[in-house]
This record gives C-alpha cells, sequence and structure tokens, in this order.
C-alpha cells in the first residue's frame, strides 16, 4: 500500500473542509464589515488550522486503534491500512508542532487572542478523543465540535485581519452570529455520526446526546439545526456582517432538505451518513461564495 494511501485514511483528508470553510467565512467577515484584509496572517491562520485538524483527525485514529487492537473493525484504521503505531505518533506530533509553531509566529504578529483561543482549542481537540473522560463519549461532543470549529476558527480568521483596528468591541458576539451557519453544520456531523451509531455506543461506552434522546429525537435536533444555520446566515445580513448577495445560500436549501430527508430515513454510517458531510460543505460554501461575490463585484 503507497505511503499517500496509508496517509491520507490516517488523516482523513477529505474532512479538512470543515476547518477550511470557517477560515474563509472569517475572512470574508473580516474583509467586508471591518475593511480588513491581510493576506499572510489569513494564509497563516488556514495552514495552521487545517494543519491542527489532521493531526485531531490522526489522534482520533490512533486512539480508535487501541480501543479496537486485536479486532477487525471499519474503525481501526491503523490495522487496516497497515499504520503503525509510531508512525501515527509521528505523524500526530508533527502536524501539531507545525500548527503550534504557525500559531505562535500569528500570536507575535496579532496579539494574545491568537494564544488564548488556540490554547482552548488545542485542548479541546486533544480531549476529544484523549484523556480519561473523552468528550466524544459524552453529550457533549456536538458542542463542542461545533463552537470549537465553527466559532473558534470563524473568530481567529476574523481577528488576525482586523487586530490592527482601534475599535474591535463586541468582536466576539458579532463573530458568534456569522458563525452560526458553521457551528451548526459542523456540529450536525457529530450529530449524524453518532446518530447511525447509536446501535453500537453503549456497547463502546459511549453515552452520546442521542443515547439519551433516542434515534427520534436526534433526528429531530438534526433537521432543526439546519435550519438555524439557514436563520443565522439571514440574521448576519440583516444586522449587516455579511453583504445582502451571502443570501444567495438559500439557493441550497432545496438540496439540503432532500439529502436532510434520505437520511432521516435510514440514518446509515456506509449509505446516507455522507449527506451530513455535503449538506455542511454546500452551506458552508454557498455562503462564502454568495458573499464573496459582493467583494468581486
Amino acid at each position: 500500500m503507497s505511503l499517500f494511501k496509508k496517509a491520507n485514511a490516517l488523516v482523513q483528508t477529505k474532512a479538512v473542509v470543515t476547518s477550511f470553510m470557517p477560515c474563509l467565512l472569517g475572512i470574508l467577515f473580516a474583509t467586508y464589515y471591518y475593511r480588513s484584509f491581510h493576506l499572510a496572517n489569513s494564509l497563516m491562520i488556514t495552514i495552521s488550522v487545517v494543519a491542527f485538524h489532521l493531526a485531531v483527525n490522526a489522534h482520533n485514529q490512533y486512539k480508535d486503534y487501541e480501543h479496537f487492537r486485536g479486532k477487525n473493525s471499519n474503525n481501526n484504521i491503523l490495522k487496516n491500512f497497515s499504520i503503525t503505531p509510531a508512525q501515527a505518533r509521528t505523524t500526530i506530533v508533527g502536524l501539531t508542532l507545525f500548527s503550534m509553531v504557525i500559531g505562535l509566529i500569528l500570536v507575535d504578529r496579532t496579539g494574545l487572542p491568537v494564544l488564548w483561543v488556540g490554547m482552548v482549542s488545542f485542548a479541546v481537540g486533544y480531549f476529544y478523543s484523549g484523556g480519561p473522560y473523552p468528550i466524544s463519549k459524552t453529550p457533549f461532543g456536538e458542542l463542542f465540535s461545533g463552537l470549537t470549529m465553527g466559532y473558534n476558527i470563524t473568530f481567529l480568521a476574523t481577528y488576525v485581519n482586523m487586530y490592527q483596528l482601534i475599535d474591535i468591541s463586541g468582536l466576539w458576539y458579532k463573530t458568534l452570529i456569522v458563525a452560526i451557519p458553521a457551528i451548526f453544520t459542523i456540529s450536525n456531523i457529530m450529530l449524524a455520526n453518532n446518530i447511525a451509531d447509536r446501535h453500537e455506543d453503549p456497547a463502546l461506552g459511549r453515552k452520546t446526546i442521542v443515547y439519551y434522546w433516542g434515534k427520534r429525537g436526534g433526528i429531530l435536533l438534526w433537521q432543526v439545526s439546519f435550519v438555524l444555520a439557514y436563520v443565522g446566515i439571514i440574521v448576519a445580513v440583516v444586522l449587516a456582517y455579511l453583504p445582502n448577495s451571502t443570501l444567495l445560500a438559500l439557493l441550497t436549501v432545496p438540496i439540503v432538505w432532500r439529502n436532510t430527508r434520505r437520511f432521516s430515513k435510514r440514518p446509515q454510517k456506509e449509505t446516507t451518513f455522507l449527506y451530513a458531510i455535503i449538506n455542511a460543505q454546500l452551506i458552508l460554501a454557498a455562503t462564502v461564495i454568495g458573499g464573496g461575490l459582493a467583494l468581486i463585484l
């Protein structure tokens, strides 16, 4: 098996769109609302975020290997792709240090907020699947993944582009509103995963929100979250945080609703789970592209 296939399986490169898009959303917000854009900072925060996301993915795979050691499982990526634990650890540490170095450069260039938010994000990234009580085994996995990737990344991408402005009051809550579509679509990926694994998770010690709410409650929350993502886009436009052209994202509603119904009818990891990823990428991409048109035109 080629080294590329092993690396791709370990770090799950196909999932980095969920960290890349919040970066673009933050850059769009800073450029439109604050009239401020720094190319070098934008590139560095994007590279740092994506590198750490890959590290977290690899760490999740490594922890799954420890749990499923000696067993045949689709979740045992290290065994299935003949990846040694040493190779996995080297990849995790290398990507984490790379992300950290770029982050520290940004701290020096822009200020301490990058350090504080970065430290929180790094902690969540580790404890999501690591430590004695992994977040992924609790009912709070969706909350932490949505806020860390949806809000923190959007905040960082916004801040490094407008840090030099005198008045940055209200940045945290303004960014929160702008980040609503990212928060809910990203958390929905985790929720869809837990809905699909609802029968297996309890045996593995995972008491997710679906364990407490059941299949019907989980699917209802999943559907409502997409509605809230669109509401967030509308609110951000009404408050003039994002340009009017961002409303073009509403054109994706029929496709998202069709995908949502397909998953809701048969929530399965092998067949319909992909719709959660497609919906998230579609909504975020349409938001960024729609808003970006105002900057271009």
